[in-house]
This record gives C-alpha cells, structure tokens and sequence, in this order.
C-alpha cells in the first residue's frame, strides 16, 4: 500500500541510511539515545563501502540523529561524498526508557517480547517501561519527510538514523503487521530508499548494501 504525504513535490530519493555497526549491536545491549556507543572498525569498514555506492549518484543533503554512532556514521560517509551533514532530532533513537543498559535477550526471559508490543502500541507496556510508542516514531519520520520535499524539491537526500526510525518509515508506506515489523531487520549501514514521484512515495529499496554481506549475514 502506498499513501500520499501532505505537501508532496517531487524529490527523486530519500535515502535512510542506518549507522553502522556499534559497540552495542555486538554486545547486544539497548543504549538507547544518551549512552555513547561507537561504530567499531567493522562498522566502519561497512559505511564506507556503503558510502562508495552512494558516489553514483547526485546527493545533496545528509540529515544524521544527533547520537554518536549515527554522527561518526555521517562522517564517514559525507568524507566519501564531500558535503557536510546537519542534525535532526526527529532522526534520534527511540526514547527507551527504563530498558536502557539491559541486555536484548535478558529482556526477553525476564519481560517477554516486549519488542513485538512496541510494534503491537501496546499502552501498558509504554507506561510501564517509558518506551516511546512507535506511533509517535512514525509521526515525526512522517513531518521530517514532508517538510524535506517542502524545502528541498527535486533533491536526492540521505538520513543517517536507527533501526526503528527506518522501520517507521518502511510502516508508512507498507501495511506490515507488527509481527512484520519485529521480524524485518534492517543491517548496519545499509540503505532504505524512498522514490518519490507524482506525490506518492513507494519503497524501492530495503537492505541495500555490498553482495558479499548477504552471504554473510
């Protein structure tokens, strides 16, 4: 399913780009927005090799979350292309609230999958653990998009963010069930790319990276 975003104009691509791989994706821990965790060689080795493919193209913004890893993503890659990035905090992490610091699978045994509730909106889950709902998450991927093809007609623009801000994205334009969207990863710098034409955005890529990782991952 596709759906029209107000003030559309035309904007050839919307790139979302997830930062590369952290200290926290390899530990598996939830950092959330305000624990610093940066890229590891490894995920910096993946966002240059992204950023190569990205060469191929005119590109004329880069917006980036305003945490670290997503910054020393969008370092590496506006190196590559030679432009400078802005910050966005409709980029950021979700607010994680009281799971910050805890490890991804002790979650799961003490808590069950509160991941799958997240993307069901599960209320009681939110205020029990002041999780930011995923509703909110797409609302304002939803005002990033708008006021992007507002200012910038006709421009092909990266945003360096997260996992679930790219899922978000991904949920405007698809009408995936939550178990959909729990189970739908997306990898470390790879690219989600929006097309946008006659005022109507369609999803014309998703996990687009080197060949050799899908043999890998």
């Amino acid at each position: 399913m596709e759906i029209t975003l107000n003030h559309a104009r035309a904007m050839p691509l919307a790139i979302f780009m997830r930062h590369g791989e952290a200290d926290n994706n390899v530990n598996r821990i939830l950092v959330g927005r305000h624990i610093e965790s940066h890229l590891t060689e490894i995920g910096k080795q993946q966002v240059r090799d992204t950023a190569n493919y990205l060469k191929e193209i005119v590109v004329d913004k880069v917006f980036v979350s305003p945490v670290i890893r997503a910054r020393e993503t969008a370092e590496i890659v506006c190196d590559v292309i030679n432009l400078d990035y802005e910050i966005d905090e409709r980029l950021y992490e979700i607010e994680l609230g009281k799971l910050v610091g805890m490890n991804y699978e002790d979650i799961i045994e003490k808590h069950g999958n509160l991941f799958l509730k997240f993307y069901s909106g599960d209320e009681q889950m939110l205020d029990d653990y002041g999780v930011e709902s995923f509703t909110s998450v797409k609302m304002r991927i939803k005002h990033l998009l708008d006021e992007a093809m507002e200012r910038y007609p006709d421009k092909n623009i990266i945003f360096v963010t997260h996992l679930d801000p790219i899922k978000a994205a991904i949920s405007l334009l698809l009408d995936l069930k939550p178990e959909a969207l729990y189970q739908w990863h997306i990898r470390n710098a790879a690219l989600t790319i929006l097309k946008h034409e006659s005022k109507i955005f369609s999803l014309s890529g998703v996990n687009v990276m080197g060949l050799d990782r899908y043999l890998k991952e």
